[in-house]
C-alpha cells in the first residue's frame, strides 16, 4: 500500500478508544527517522532510533541522535520497541548503552580533532572502550567514526 500522508512533525490518530501518536524526528540515525506511541499500552515503537546488543549505525547526524534521546528518553512509557534486538524492552532504560556509545563517539572524535588525529587515525582508535559490548562492532564501528568525523570538523 502507497502512503497516503506525510509526518512532518506530529500526527495523533484515534483508532477508536487507541490513540498512537507518530512523530518525525529530526536527522539521527537517518534524516527520515519516525516513532509511534501507543499511550493505552504505553509502548514507543523507536524503530532505528533504538538499537540494542546490535551497534547503532549512523546514517544521519550522531550530535543530533543524542539530541533525539533526550526528547525520547523523557516519554512516558513502560516498554519500547527495538529496530534492532528484542522484542521488547524496559524504557528509557534500553537506550542507556547506546546513548553511551554514542557519547563516546562525540568526545572521543572531538579529542582526535582537536590533536589532529587523521580521519583514517580516529576509525582506528576512536571508541575501542565499546568492543565486545556490541554485536557488528567491528563490521560498522569504523564507518560510524568516520561519519562522526566529517560531521564534527567543522564545529
Amino acid at each position: 500500500m502507497t502512503p497516503t500522508f506525510l509526518v512532518s512533525t506530529r500526527i495523533e490518530l484515534d483508532l477508536g478508544g487507541r490513540r498512537l501518536v507518530l512523530r518525525a524526528h529530526g536527522p539521527a540515525h537517518t534524516d527520515n527517522d519516525l516513532t509511534v506511541l501507543d499511550d493505552k499500552t504505553r509502548t514507543l515503537w523507536l524503530s532505528d532510533l533504538l538499537f540494542v546488543d546490535r551497534l547503532p549505525v549512523v546514517d544521519g547526524s550522531l550530535v543530533g541522535w543524542l539530541e533525539e534521546l533526550d526528547h525520547l528518553t523523557a516519554i512516558a512509557a513502560d516498554r519500547a520497541i527495538p529496530g534492532h534486538g528484542p522484542a521488547a524492552v524496559p524504557w528509557p532504560a534500553a537506550a542507556e548503552p547506546e546513548r553511551r556509545y554514542l557519547e563516546t563517539l562525540v568526545r572521543e572524535t572531538r579529542a582526535a580533532i582537536k590533536t589532529g588525529t587523521s580521519i583514517t587515525g580516529a576509525a582506528r582508535e576512536v571508541g575501542q572502550s565499546e568492543r565486545g559490548r556490541w554485536l557488528l562492532f567491528d563490521e560498522f564501528h569504523p564507518r560510524n567514526v568516520t561519519a562522526s568525523y566529517k560531521e564534527l570538523e567543522w564545529e
